[in-house]
């Protein structure tokens, strides 16, 4: 503790970080689903690379990367080792509380434009994973990253990967997940309740501990329009949002003490669970400690 706290005050190596988000834009959000906060207005910036770039090719993201939307958390500190210690989120919209807030870094996504093909579309893996190259707790998610509602449709929705043990041929277990007719800007697509609904990654083959690389992605019904990405992300903390207007924090530092690692160039953005129906652009407001030590 003694040389925490010479690091953190002496020495300089600790940083405040302040955040908000909006909700989604253009529809207000159904209790029980996911969505993917990268894409919508505040602080940082509204993502705007994620329906962008080559159809079916892996892009990696990093925390200087234009456009990604990532909480800016000090740039890299190597070979010290930067932690979360504290962190905080609150609310004052309508109904949105309750909630579940959950940090990700994301490491990259797939954009798929080609969402009326109905057979196995191979993905393009000439980028490869920018951090937690082996994949290990590397999870997957499918968001809608266009700027209106997906067309109509509710196909199954499976991947074909390589596991976090380099083990290739790996396929997403039924029950499949379903994909939401009209699935709303920002929201994860098979996310609610109900057969083949899940919160909020894809499922994995059994004995699976991540993914290091997509090879395919199939789409069982074609959807009328949209487009949509699929995400892999390592997640980092989740932080649960009880009451209106009550701020919800968490000790980092001293519960377990979990201490969870920021790596270099960390992509990091929130995902939230709606707990109840959620207004359009709801207003999400936060902070994060960071500290680094060698």
């Amino acid at each position: 503790m003694d040389d925490f706290i010479n690091k953190t005050s002496t020495l300089g190596q600790f940083k405040r970080v302040d955040w908000n988000k909006n909700m989604l834009p253009t529809s207000a959000a159904v209790a029980w689903e996911w969505s993917f906060l990268a894409k919508w207005a505040g602080n940082p910036d509204s993502g705007s690379i994620y329906n962008t770039g080559t159809n079916l090719a892996f892009q990696a993201t990093s925390g200087s990367t234009v456009g990604a939307g990532g909480i800016q958390h000090g740039g890299n500190v190597s070979p010290a080792t930067k932690h979360v210690i504290n962190a905080s989120a609150y609310t004052a919209a309508p109904t949105t509380a309750p909630c579940i807030l959950m940090l990700v870094d994301l490491l990259g996504f797939y954009r798929v434009s080609t969402v009326t093909t109905t057979t196995a579309q191979t993905l393009n893996n000439s980028v490869t994973l920018p951090r937690y190259t082996d994949g290990a707790g590397v999870q997957a998610f499918m968001w809608n990253t266009n700027t209106t509602a997906m067309g109509a449709a509710t196909p199954n929705l499976s991947i074909g990967y390589t596991n976090s043990a380099g083990t290739a041929g790996r396929a997403t277990p039924a029950v499949l997940p379903v994909g939401k007719t009209a699935c709303p800007n920002g929201q994860i697509l098979y996310s609610g309740t109900g057969a083949g609904k899940y919160w909020p990654f894809m499922p994995l083959q059994s004995g699976d501990a991540g993914i290091r690389s997509i090879q395919s992605v199939t789409i069982s019904t074609s959807y009328v329009s949209g487009e949509f990405s699929i995400g892999l992300c390592k997640p980092i903390l989740t932080l649960p949002i009880t009451t209106l207007g009550v701020a919800s924090e968490r000790d980092l530092m001293n519960q377990v003490p979990s201490m969870p690692q920021i790596v270099d160039w960390a992509n990091l953005v929130w995902m939230i669970y709606h707990g109840a129906a959620t207004p359009v652009n709801s207003a999400l407001y936060g902070h994060l400690d960071l500290a680094w030590w060698d």
